[in-house]
C-alpha cells in the first residue's frame, strides 16, 4: 500500500474527515455544556443560510468563473443534473426492489448539506493531499477556491431539483398538503425546531425598508415569472417554478445568477475582482467585506449542525423517544451514497478524463466531479420530519439516520483517496 502511493493521500484523507467530524462533536458538546441556547442556535443558522452562504456564493462564484473558465462550468452543470437524475431513479429502484421507507429514496438521491464537503476541502488543504492533484505553478488556495465554487453550483443545481421532485417523493394516502409541508421541512437548511419559536423559515433577517424593497423586486420578479410562464402548460409552469416557492432555493439561484454575471461581465468582474492598481475599484472594501461574511457559513454551519444535534439528543431523551434503528435502510443509503455511487462516478470520470477532452484540463474539475460522493449521506437536518405536524410517530427513524450518517462521514476518505489517485493517475497519463 505503501509503495503504490496509497498511504499518504489516505491518511490526509481521514485525518480531514476526522477533523470536520470533530468540529460537528464541538458543537453537541457546546450545547450539551448549555454554553449556547436553542433561540441562539436557530438565529446562527437562518444567518448562515440567509446571509452568509448567498455571500459565499455571489464571491466564490464571481471570482472563479469568468470568460476564460466559462467552459468548466458546462460538465458541472451537466454532471449535477445527470447524477441527481441518476440517483433518484436508482434509489427509486432499490426502495422498490427492497420495500424500503419512502423517506429512503431522498435520503439516497439528495446532499442536503453544503457545509460539510466545503470544509472537508478546507482540511484537505491542511493536510497537503491536494498536492497530488497541482500543476506546477499552482498554490493550493488557488485550487479551493475553485474546487468550493465548482461545488456551490453542484449545490444549487441539485437543491433545485430537490424542491421540485422532492415532495412527490414522500406523497402517500395521506393529505396531500400536510406530506409536501413535512417533505419541505426535509430538504430545508436547518433553521427551527421549537414549535413555539417566534422565528420561522420565512422570518426576514432584514430591516422593514430592506424588507418593503425586497418585496418590491420579488413582485417584479415574480410577475415577469408568471409572464414567462404564461407560455407554457400549467403542469410543465408549476415545476419550473416550484424552487422559487422556496426561501433557500430562491435566494440560492438569484445569488449564483448575479455572482455569473459578476464574473462574465468583464468590466464589472475588473471592478469586483482585480486589484485596486489594476481597475478593481470595489475590490478592497466591498468585495472583501462580502468575502469576509461569506467565509463564516462553512465552519460555523458545521458547528450549529453538531449544536442542533445536542438539542435533538435532548428532546429524545426528554420525550423517551427510544426507536429501533432502521438498519435495512441505513444500509440501503449507506451503500448507495458512500460505494456505490462514488465507484460508479470515480470510474465514469476517469475513463472520459483519460479519453476525451469532455471535462478539460482542470484536475480539481476531475476530482470533484469523481468525488461527488463527499458529503453523501450527510443530513444537516436535525429535527424529526414531522415532529410538529402530530406525526411522528410515522417517521421515527429520520433523526436516527441523520445521527448515524454522521458518524458513519469518515468513510467518506475513501471516496476522496479514489477521486485523488484518479485524477493523479490521469494526469500523469498526460503528461
Amino acid at each position: 500500500m505503501v509503495d503504490e502511493g496509497l498511504l499518504a493521500p489516505f491518511l490526509g484523507a481521514l485525518q480531514a474527515c476526522v477533523s470536520v467530524l470533530l468540529t460537528m462533536c464541538y458543537g453537541v458538546a457546546a450545547r450539551r455544556l448549555q454554553l449556547i441556547h436553542e433561540a441562539t442556535i436557530n438565529d446562527m443558522a437562518g444567518l448562515g443560510v440567509k446571509l452568509f452562504l448567498p455571500a459565499l456564493i455571489v464571491v466564490n462564484l464571481g471570482q472563479q468563473l469568468h470568460l476564460g473558465t466559462a467552459m468548466h462550468y458546462l460538465p458541472v452543470l451537466l454532471w449535477s443534473g445527470t447524477y441527481t437524475a441518476a440517483s433518484i431513479g436508482l434509489a427509486h429502484l432499490v426502495s422498490r426492489v427492497f420495500t424500503l421507507p419512502q423517506w429512503v429514496t431522498p435520503a439516497c438521491s439528495f446532499n442536503n448539506t453544503t457545509s460539510l464537503p466545503l470544509l472537508l476541502m478546507q482540511s484537505l488543504q491542511s493536510v497537503g493531499s491536494l498536492k497530488l492533484i497541482l500543476r506546477d505553478d499552482e498554490n493550493v488556495t488557488d485550487a479551493i477556491e475553485r474546487a468550493q465554487s465548482y461545488f456551490l453550483v453542484c449545490a444549487v443545481v441539485s437543491k433545485t431539483i430537490a424542491y421540485v421532485v422532492g415532495p412527490k417523493m414522500l406523497q402517500d394516502d395521506e393529505d396531500q398538503d400536510s406530506v409536501i409541508g413535512r417533505a419541505e421541512e426535509r430538504h430545508h437548511p436547518p433553521t427551527i425546531l421549537e414549535d413555539d419559536e417566534q422565528l420561522s423559515e420565512q422570518t426576514s433577517l432584514l430591516p422593514q425598508r430592506a424588507q418593503k424593497a425586497r418585496q418590491v423586486v420579488r413582485g417584479r420578479l415574480q410577475h415577469w415569472t408568471r409572464w414567462l410562464g404564461s407560455f407554457f402548460p400549467h403542469r410543465v409552469k408549476q415545476e419550473l417554478m416550484a424552487p422559487f416557492g422556496s426561501p433557500f432555493a430562491d435566494v440560492a439561484i438569484l445569488c449564483a445568477i448575479l455572482g455569473a454575471i459578476l464574473g462574465l461581465v468583464p468590466a464589472l468582474h475588473r471592478a469586483f475582482f482585480f486589484r485596486d492598481e489594476q481597475g478593481g475599484i470595489f475590490n478592497a472594501w466591498l468585495t472583501t467585506s462580502v468575502r469576509n461574511i461569506g467565509r463564516l457559513f462553512t465552519t460555523l454551519q458545521v458547528f450549529i449542525v453538531g449544536c442542533k444535534l445536542g438539542v435533538t439528543f435532548e428532546k429524545m431523551a426528554a420525550e423517551g423517544n427510544l426507536y429501533r434503528i432502521p438498519v435495512k435502510a441505513i444500509t440501503t443509503i449507506f451503500l448507495v451514497r458512500l460505494v456505490v455511487w462514488p465507484a460508479l462516478s470515480i470510474s465514469l470520470i476517469y475513463g472520459l478524463a483519460r479519453h476525451t477532452s469532455l471535462l478539460g484540463h482542470d484536475p480539481i474539475l476531475w476530482t470533484g466531479r469523481a468525488g461527488k460522493g463527499i458529503g453523501a449521506g450527510e443530513d444537516g437536518h436535525c429535527q424529526n420530519i414531522d415532529g410538529k405536524n402530530g406525526h411522528a410517530s410515522k417517521w421515527p427513524s429520520l433523526t436516527h439516520v441523520t445521527q448515524i450518517m454522521y458518524g458513519l462521514s469518515p468513510f467518506v476518505c475513501f471516496t476522496i483517496t479514489g477521486a485523488l489517485k484518479a485524477s493523479e493517475a490521469v494526469l500523469n497519463e498526460r503528461d
